[in-house]
């Protein structure tokens, strides 16, 4: 009995792209529905306004008829109809990015402060001095590495009819 891999190579490719597909299907948000927000509450999301403003802040409540965005301690409602466009960020693992450069920097300094203060006079706080500096520099590029390339995800797009009600 002979296996032709040709044969079956072009099958399962197709059942690859069927099931992708449905895959696809399944996870796609319909972006005008208004009530798709009421799952992001408490999340950090960007409201743009069909008067142009950006407001920033944490999503509180959905209503039928408007959305309460914390700014600043402060709510602040916005009418469905000035909604133009709700968006979240992205989660960056900004936390693990700075943990992880931290340690490399504090390492890295630890190594510098080894090399350049070994035989010094009070080396022990210079090496220290060293290795905290390093780890100052890596928490900051942590920070800066996670930042890169900020994505935002829209959660809610209003159709285009001017009037925001979907």
């Amino acid at each position: 009995m002979s296996f032709n891999i040709r044969k079956y190579t072009f099958s399962n490719l197709a059942v690859m792209v069927v099931i992708l597909g449905a895959v696809a299907c399944v996870c796609a948000q319909d972006l005008s529905n208004f009530s798709s927000l009421e799952k992001h509450a408490g999340n950090e999301v960007s409201v743009e306004t069909s008067e142009g403003q950006r407001i920033t802040g944490k999503l509180v409540r959905v209503e039928q008829n408007r959305i309460v965005v914390y700014r600043a301690a402060t709510p602040v409602p916005i009418p469905r109809e000035s909604v133009k466009r709700v968006t979240r960020y992205k989660n960056r693992h900004t936390a693990a990015w700075i943990a992880g450069m931290t340690a490399a920097g504090l390492g890295a300094g630890f190594l510098i402060g080894l090399r350049g203060f070994d035989d010094a006079l009070q080396a022990n706080g210079k090496i220290a001095a060293a290795s905290l500096a390093g780890a100052g520099a890596g928490a900051a590029a942590g920070f800066a590495i996670s930042r890169i390339g900020k994505q935002e995800q829209v959660i809610y797009e209003s159709s285009g009819n001017g009037t925001g009600q979907n």
